[in-house]
């Protein structure tokens, strides 16, 4: 009897470097369902750990790095009510961050200012970054009090400072040795950048959708991998 031949897969591999996200509109979340705004930010993390578990798992996909914006610069300007209430809950998502490393050889790596950061928060993000520097799987950059254009005048301070030549000028970013975005991804219904990887960003690919942050899955994630498969990349040529 004539062995039957196995079918090829039509799973196709998505393979690509960098993925990075604005993870847009937990408070209009929160708002939509009558609940209080830090519960939209829970929500919008615990919505982070369970994509980056399923990206982990997901053997059509493979990826180096994801970026992903946390918490603003700006967002200082909002009440110090709120902005407590989330650093109060951002320690503990560096900790849920350092258990889903363990578990999933995460690599985490801090992208942004230490200004105006407590001291507890300034040690959980040392510790959490000691930790899993080891890791050997995707790096998970948190963009956390991070400003595009704070980044860049910061690295052009650094380059005049260190007297270096003008090239050296991207060995100051936060992305140092990481390759830029191939895809950015912003959630909420915004169509802009604020201020997110301003000097990465120059050719990435831009996927925007009206989904609120906490609302978009893993199965929007892979249809916008897709949509990303489709473009031709040009570089400017």
């Amino acid at each position: 009897m004539t062995p039957r031949a196995h079918k090829k897969s039509s799973v196709k591999t998505i393979k690509f470097n960098h993925l990075a996200i604005v993870m847009d509109g937990n408070r209009r979340w929160a708002k939509k369902h009558n609940l209080n705004p830090n519960l939209g930010h829970k929500q919008g993390i615990n919505n982070a750990i369970n994509i980056l578990k399923k990206i982990n798992n997901e053997k059509s996909i493979r990826l180096k790095y994801i970026t992903l914006y946390v918490f603003a610069v700006n967002n200082w300007k909002r009440s110090s009510l709120e902005i407590n209430s989330l650093f109060n809950f951002i320690k503990q998502t560096y900790y849920n961050f350092e258990s889903l490393s363990i578990n999933e050889n995460f690599k985490i790596k801090h992208f942004g200012s230490y200004k105006k950061l407590p001291k507890s928060i300034k040690e959980i993000i040392e510790n959490v970054q000691k930790k899993t520097e080891k890791n050997s799987g995707i790096q998970i950059n948190l963009a956390f009090n991070y400003s595009a254009r704070e980044e860049i005048i910061e690295a052009i301070n650094q380059t005049i400072i260190r007297k270096k030549n003008a090239n050296r000028f991207k060995t100051y970013l936060y992305t140092n040795g990481i390759p830029d975005p191939d895809l950015i991804i912003r959630t909420g219904g915004e169509l802009r950048m604020s201020d997110f990887l301003l000097w990465q960003s120059a050719y990435s690919e831009l996927i925007f959708t009206k989904k609120l942050w906490p609302d978009f899955k893993f199965t929007h994630l892979k249809l916008s991998l897709l949509n990303y498969l489709k473009r031709k990349r040009n570089y400017g040529k």
